[in-house]
């Protein structure tokens, strides 16, 4: 199964020989699971730090909401509720997504920094087009729209001159087109082929066309778009097959986190609890090549996935480590190092104060069993750099 080895976001070039995690940062009053919790600047910049602290990669940040029924925002609104928290995340050196439809909001977004935009309605606007065009950005590419029944390609959203019928689209969003079960078998869910044939010839046309417009493969992530516009059975199918969609070339996003459907699979009705059935099924994404993982929950999400990661694959990565000796026995550090679980030093032991080793834990479950190790030694970490990260 070949998977996009990375995602070029602006200057940032993030390898994807791990999953990463996205934050999801709603800066609305009506949000479906967590409207007016960051509705002001304060904080929403208290939700983000906490994120990237929890294991968040990087953060999503959306000043309009799109759940069911949500009532559209204008542009300045939109950018007037996302500046203080873009400004906050790039002075803080944060790898920063704009969760938008608006080629004006996108546009101005990217000027103070941000280095991804991710576009609902999938980059269909040519002013949005004309954005990646000029930027160097990330593009986050979704299918919002039916998939089953008589969808084709073309029954997706298409937004043209800062226009679409997203509105309209979300208001049945959460049950989609049935009309598959009309048939006479009466089939549990609705037949593969056509609904990733739909999501595919929408996905690749809009991908095309921009890099039609001078933007390289490299910087487009694709979002199959779950529960825009689609029934739970169409969710089920299309995250059965991640894998094709992971085969064409280009990152692959699940964002399932808290929806309605995974809801049904975990048995709530409530969108704050949907957060374990969300890591779930966004494993299940990973093991077929789900590369980016948008979730509400980064902390859970990070744990599971470094449980998961660890024993499901070869993945190492190399680190830097800077320490403060203080008089503490280097020979004592070396060894303590070279005892920590999947851990082996690399190179020559911390006579200039930089030690190398090599971990298949991640870096926050590497930073906490290195800070125990460390304990008896009297060595301080001052800083921990990944150098590399490669499956074996």
């Amino acid at each position: 199964m070949p998977c996009a080895p990375i995602w070029q976001c602006s200057s940032t070039t993030l390898d994807l020989s791990r999953p990463r995690i996205m934050g999801i940062l709603n800066v609305t009053p009506d949000s479906f699971s967590d409207g007016g919790e960051h509705n002001t600047p304060e904080a929403a910049i208290a939700a983000a730090s906490t994120m990237l602290d929890e294991g968040a990669d990087l953060i999503d940040v959306g000043g309009e909401s799109t759940r069911p029924g949500f009532v559209p925002v204008d542009s300045e609104e939109e950018f007037h509720r996302l500046e203080p928290v873009v400004r906050w995340l790039i002075q803080e050196g944060a790898l920063v997504s704009v969760d938008t439809r608006h080629a004006a909001v996108a546009e101005r977004c990217l000027e103070l920094g941000a280095q991804i935009v991710n576009d609902v309605t999938g980059f269909s606007d040519p002013a949005m087009v004309a954005v990646a065009e000029k930027s160097d950005c990330g593009c986050v590419v979704m299918h919002a729209g039916p998939v089953s029944g008589a969808a084709t390609k073309d029954s997706a959203i298409q937004a043209k001159g800062g226009a679409d019928d997203l509105a309209t689209l979300m208001k049945s969003a959460s049950a989609g087109s049935q009309d598959w079960e009309e048939g006479a078998a009466r089939r549990l869910l609705p037949e593969a082929a056509p609904v990733v044939d739909a999501l595919e010839g929408y996905l690749l046309d809009r991908a095309h066309e921009l890099e039609q417009h001078g933007v390289v493969p490299d910087r487009i992530c694709l979002d199959p778009g779950a529960g825009f516009g689609k029934s739970p059975e169409d969710n089920i199918v299309i995250l059965r097959h991640t894998a094709h969609l992971a085969g064409l070339g280009y990152p692959v996003m699940c964002a399932v986190s808290r929806k309605r459907f995974v809801g049904t699979l975990g048995g709530t009705d409530k969108a704050r609890e949907r957060d374990e059935a969300t890591i779930g099924v966004t494993l299940a994404a990973v093991a077929q090549g789900a590369r980016i993982l948008r979730v509400h929950d980064a902390r859970g999400m990070a744990e599971a996935l470094d449980g998961f990661w660890a024993v499901s694959s070869s993945w190492t990565m190399q680190v830097d480590i800077a320490l403060g000796l203080d008089g503490a026995d280097k020979q004592e550090i070396a060894s303590a190092i070279d005892h920590m679980p999947l851990t082996r030093l690399a190179g020559k032991s911390a006579t200039d104060g930089h030690i190398c080793a090599i971990t298949a834990l991640s870096l926050l479950p590497f930073r906490h069993a290195l800070a125990a190790a460390l304990a008896p030694t009297g060595a301080k970490i001052r800083a921990i750099a990944p150098l590399e990260q490669q499956l074996s």
